[in-house]
């Protein structure tokens, strides 16, 4: 697989479609019909075991993946190819195989330029099928689009990924971190800011959120909002911290109404970020 970043990318679904003619349809069901009927009234007839999963949730990594990115304007696209570590389906017929090693080369290069390194590839997950888990994103906001590349995933929309952040005065991807700690993340160019985000249950109420800006290639707290459920008190319990001159100070520390009052959540102020 080849993706290409710098034009717009579609699916595309292919279908089957069926015809007949006259009665010619109804014969084939019919005389295999009556051919299950008789199968099923013989002795020791055995049952066809459940089938697997047709479709794999997941993204079969075990053929591996080629990325062309362009990084900046003035610079030769980079092509990323993945090297998989190829494992056996599971049970249900969904893929396993994840990343081993990711090659970056330069323009027309035959040669990697360097390995991706930094990532504990051994703990990925196989990405879901359909997701953008290897992506371009400039997260520090220089004017260079980074990778990330997706390594954990839940249900509940929590994200973990491994971030290189393209260093230009070296020409190479250098692993961060800092960045790659960030969990899921939504960017806001505007004012260079990231939002992070991880859902701890009950809809979103139980959760976490911070803002980071970005100083010398790291993600700075600006503001931290968490709020939890005490099953004891049965209330939520809400506290924001946000920076004040050169220190981060608690704005908003708020128990929910009454103990038998479970919502709205107490971190519904005006300065909420999630």
């Amino acid at each position: 697989m080849r993706v290409q970043y710098d034009v717009p990318m579609r699916e595309r679904v292919a279908g089957f479609t069926w015809s007949c003619l006259g009665a010619a349809c109804l014969s084939i069901p019919l005389s295999l019909a009556l051919s299950l009927a008789v199968r099923a009234q013989q002795p020791g007839t055995a049952k066809r075991p459940a089938s697997p999963a047709q479709q794999s949730v997941t993204q079969d990594l075990s053929y591996g993946a080629s990325f062309v990115v362009n990084v900046a304007a003035d610079l030769p696209k980079f092509t990323f190819r993945i090297i998989p570590d190829v494992e056996p389906k599971d049970q249900f017929g969904n893929a396993t195989s994840i990343v081993r090693d990711i090659e970056v080369y330069s323009g027309d290069a035959q040669q990697p330029l360097q390995h991706l390194q930094g990532c504990e590839w051994f703990g990925m997950e196989a990405p879901p099928r359909g997701e953008d888990w290897f992506r371009p994103v400039d997260l520090n906001f220089d004017g260079y689009r980074d990778i990330y590349v997706l390594t954990n995933w839940g249900a509940t929309g929590n994200d973990q990924g491994c971030i290189w952040l393209y260093d230009p005065a070296n020409k190479r991807f250098e692993y961060s971190p800092e960045f790659s700690n960030l969990g899921t993340f939504t960017l806001d160019p505007a004012h260079k800011t990231i939002i992070t985000w991880a859902n701890g249950g009950m809809a979103g109420a139980v959760h976490s959120a911070d803002k980071y800006r970005v100083e010398s290639n790291r993600p700075v707290l600006m503001y931290l909002e968490r709020q939890d459920w005490d099953i004891g008190k049965k209330q939520f319990h809400c506290l924001v911290k946000e920076v004040h001159g050169n220190q981060i100070v608690t704005t908003h520390d708020e128990w929910g109404k009454s103990g038998d009052f479970r919502g709205p959540g107490s971190c519904d102020h005006p300065g909420r970020i999630f």
